[in-house]
């Protein structure tokens, strides 16, 4: 039973770090994808003469890419909340020994496998019908599932800004 705590701390401190590190991506992405919208927004101001059309049409367009990385960062943010209760919802969780908890250890090596895991879709599943028993756990792998997702519709829709701004910037610059 002691080794099977000391398999949940290390567990559930590897979903932390992959949390953390998940969290300072998303920001960074925010932080990205915001310059590029205002860039290119203000950009579309200029060029359309401060038209209304632009301030909502464009506005959408320039700021949405930024509202995903946001949403990722909150997601993982709103997880932090819970990490207190992770190390007991890991050890309920690897107590069990199911098919969903060898997502989070290799019973033959014991060795986590937060960082080599190809997949929680497995664990997500099962998790989805006990998130009221293990919220932690759900919302941590939840978070791990959909960040990046959401980060990279962040960096499509950024990309996708940038060339707009350079197309409006070249555009602005002929007439």
């Amino acid at each position: 039973m002691a080794d099977l705590e000391r398999v949940a701390v290390r567990v559930s401190d590897g979903l932390r770090l992959t949390l953390s590190k998940i969290n300072k991506l998303a920001l960074g992405i925010a932080a990205i994808t915001a310059l590029v919208g205002i860039a290119t927004f203000l950009t579309g101001l200029w060029v359309f003469d401060g038209s209304f059309g632009w301030i909502v049409i464009g506005g959408a367009i320039c700021f949405a890419p930024t509202v995903a990385a946001l949403m990722a960062w909150r997601l993982v943010h709103s997880t932090f909340n819970l990490a207190p209760q992770l190390v007991d919802n890991v050890s309920k969780v690897l107590q069990e020994r199911s098919t969903p908890a060898n997502a989070l250890i290799n019973y033959d090596t014991g060795e986590p496998l937060t960082a080599t895991a190809r997949s929680f879709s497995p664990l997500n599943v099962d998790l989805k019908s006990r998130s009221k028993e293990l919220p932690a756990l759900y919302f941590g792998v939840r978070a791990i599932c959909s960040v990046p997702t959401l980060v990279v519709i962040a960096l499509l829709g950024t990309l996708g800004v940038g060339f707009l701004g350079t197309v409006l910037f070249i555009t602005g610059l002929v007439d």
